[in-house]
């Protein structure tokens, strides 16, 4: 197969980093003192309020899941009834400095519901609608190798990861290339299905594809359109868009990872980057803001778009986002939720104990978020971390609708199941980073010359690939592959096939490169293994014609 497409693992791996190349990486330890800021907490709940015991005890319960967990710093933001009950921050939001509920982090994939709340402005005003015209209208760029699937995907298709594009983050990776040039590039792709998948089949690919749509048709940039329909008549004032942006702010979270569960509960953290290159799938992850903004935009969705008794934004557009349009293809479910799990636009849709949940989470690049809110209850929780491995984020609304809605305690989420099954994950992220190679042939020769080798090599839709010999005192010289700021050397391993390690706070595994021979002899290919997925062919610049 021609496109990228990595494994499950492998997928979790790529998004759990983005990097910055001008700050230095380096690890150290962040201390993981118990002691909580007081400047930083606020509880505002009567004494004679039932909830009052739970939310007082609340702080030292989530101190001590963050320092159990490994988490350097996060907050946690809870609305109930229309109040803000509870809003703290715990940790560090970098080595030195506390993380407050007025820190600003990276919400990562929580942005997809902005996105799709965005575009249902656009449907309530008339210029767009949501499963009538196909998205190619609105943006011409947009084409896909099946003209006939292209003619038919509609917001809806979309926004509710219903296409069969496949993961290909790695082609967007770091790249200086405009989004809408990406976009057109999408043309050469070659698809696993011409049929739209029944289930969700998740996208940032696609959910860029739908927010330059958007931007398109109101002649805004998506990132005006974001401020201009959500974050400026909403009052989210600490919300903005892009890394670099966020590292102005005088509060913001540095994103941190772990080698091993151990190392992140011992508080041995590396600190990543801020990316000062602008996210080329930004309208499905490059949203920052803090807790508290966080919790507020929850409680007008659940809300269905009310302020302050006032209707801010498009009732009708906000209840079609809250509606399952597709489902989760999960294995199977635990008691207390429901038999499956929908997915609406940019929402995840559930039960828990009889309540409906609707929620989202996001991951990226040494950040974990996660906004969930139960309608029917009218209690919204909103979390912030900054690391990207951690089970904390995801259960916590579990534990807190136990405690705030006095639901029968049927599973011990702090201690017993948010450890497990972060320290699965951790095992999991091992595993994909270390992935089997090919049993090695011993004595296995290569045919030719490492010059031979070297050049760059092109994809038309993941971009290029440059191999250079650099000098070596051992043996002459050793290969370097570099993919835009992705670097790693690459060792002989058998006959044509070398083996290389991304080593990068966004990006760590193993690849094994194989290089192609034309009829003549000579070299005309390398094709690509990422951490187990399947090889992706870059043919040499020399031998093809130019794109």
């Amino acid at each position: 197969m021609s496109h990228f497409l990595l494994s499950k693992s492998s997928r979790l791996i790529f998004r759990s980093s983005l990097t910055h190349p001008h700050l230095l990486h380096h690890r150290g330890s962040i201390s993981l003192s118990r002691t909580i800021s007081t400047s930083s907490s606020s509880t505002d709940v009567p004494a004679d309020n039932p909830s009052s015991e739970f939310l007082s005890n609340l702080p030292a319960v989530l101190e001590k899941a963050r320092v159990d967990g490994g988490i350097p710093g996060m907050s946690v933001a809870i609305m109930h009834k229309g109040e803000l009950v509870f809003a703290q921050g715990f940790g560090k939001r970098n080595f030195k400095d506390p993380f407050t509920r007025e820190t600003v982090s990276y919400i990562a994939s929580v942005t997809k519901a902005f996105t799709a709340t965005a575009i249902g402005e656009l449907v309530a005003e008339g210029k767009v609608d949501w499963d009538t015209t196909p998205v190619s209208e609105y943006l011409p760029e947009f084409q896909l190798k099946d003209p006939i699937l292209t003619s038919q995907l509609t917001f809806a298709d979309m926004l509710s990861h219903r296409t069969p594009v496949p993961p290909i983050e790695l082609a967007w990776f770091r790249s200086k290339e405009a989004t809408r040039t990406h976009i057109t590039q999408l043309r050469h792709l070659d698809l696993p299905s011409s049929k739209l998948s029944p289930t969700v089949n998740y996208s940032n690919i696609i959910y860029a594809v739908a927010g330059e749509a958007a931007a398109n048709v109101t002649g805004m940039s998506y990132q005006e359109l974001i401020k201009v329909k959500l974050f400026e008549p909403l009052g989210l004032k600490s919300a903005g868009l892009s890394q670099l942006e966020m590292a102005k702010q005088p509060d913001f979270a540095m994103p941190y990872d772990a080698a091993t569960f151990e190392d992140a509960r011992n508080g041995i953290h590396e600190e990543g980057y801020i990316d000062e290159i602008p996210m080329a799938y930004a309208p499905a992850a490059d949203i920052y803001m803090n807790v508290m903004d966080l919790a507020k935009w929850g409680r007008i969705i659940l809300k269905e778009g009310e302020l302050d008794g006032k209707q801010v934004l498009n009732k009708e557009s906000i209840q079609e986002t809250l509606k399952p349009h597709n489902i989760e293809n999960l294995l199977q479910r635990r008691r207390d939720f429901a038999p499956t799990m929908g997915y609406g636009f940019g929402w995840m849709l559930d039960s828990y104990k009889g309540r409906t949940i609707i929620q989202h989470s996001g991951c990226y690049a040494g950040y974990c978020s996660n906004l969930a809110f139960y309608p029917d209850d009218d209690l919204v929780i909103a979390h912030l971390t900054n690391i990207y491995i951690t089970g904390l984020p995801t259960k916590l609304p579990y534990y807190i609708a136990d405690g705030l809605l006095d639901l029968p305690k049927t599973t011990d989420w702090i201690n017993e199941v948010i450890p497990k099954t972060t320290q699965e994950t951790y095992n999991m992220f091992a595993m994909a980073r270390n992935s089997d190679l090919p049993d090695r042939i011993e004595g296995g020769p290569r045919r030719h010359k490492l010059i031979d080798y070297v050049g760059d090599y092109i994809h038309p839709v993941l971009g290029k690939i440059t191999v250079t010999l650099q000098e070596d005192d051992n043996n002459g010289g050793v290969l370097h592959m570099k993919i835009r700021t992705l670097e790693s050397k690459l060792d002989h391993y058998h006959y044509e096939s070398f083996k290389g390690y991304l080593n990068d706070f966004a990006v760590k595994g193993n690849i094994l490169s194989t290089f192609q021979t034309c009829s003549k002899g000579n070299v005309d290919a390398i094709h690509v293994a990422f951490m187990g997925s399947d090889p992706m062919p870059f043919m040499k610049m020399d031998k093809i014609p130019e794109l």
